[in-house]
């Protein structure tokens, strides 16, 4: 699989990895999706398998790394850059988008496995005042 630069979904659910996925991801990759919610529905995304290169010192993630923004995680540890071999991380749209980027600098090529993340869209229904 290419590394897309800015891919748009808005499909009601799929997957997104990192390059190369399930084998190993290589080095110099930028990749960019926008997940977009139907009017008045979330996102829900599902990260497992990370194996992600870790470096920096206590969890940086100087090196490679995955982001999510425009979306919050209860697991601990979740927020800002994913690097590691953490366990499943489950996260949820604010309003109607997600973004993901996934960045592997310039060391350690076809080391380790990256990523593997399924989304789906959830109804929405706001709070009653």
């Amino acid at each position: 699989m290419a590394c897309p630069t800015s891919m748009i979904l808005n499909e009601t659910s799929g997957v997104i990895s990192s390059p190369y996925n399930p084998r190993k991801y290589p080095v110099n990759q930028t990749c960019n999706w926008q997940i977009t919610a139907s009017q008045g529905n979330r996102i829900v995304l599902e990260i497992e398998g990370i194996d992600i290169e870790s470096c920096g010192g206590s969890g940086e993630c100087t090196c490679d790394y995955l982001q999510v923004q425009n979306g919050f995680s209860v697991d601990p540890g979740a927020s800002g850059r994913i690097c590691g071999s953490p366990p499943k991380i489950t996260y949820y749209s604010n309003l109607d988008r997600l973004t993901v980027m996934f960045v592997s600098g310039n060391s350690m090529p076809f080391k380790y496995d990256g990523f593997q993340a399924t989304y789906r869209q959830l109804n929405y229904t706001p709070p009653r005042k």
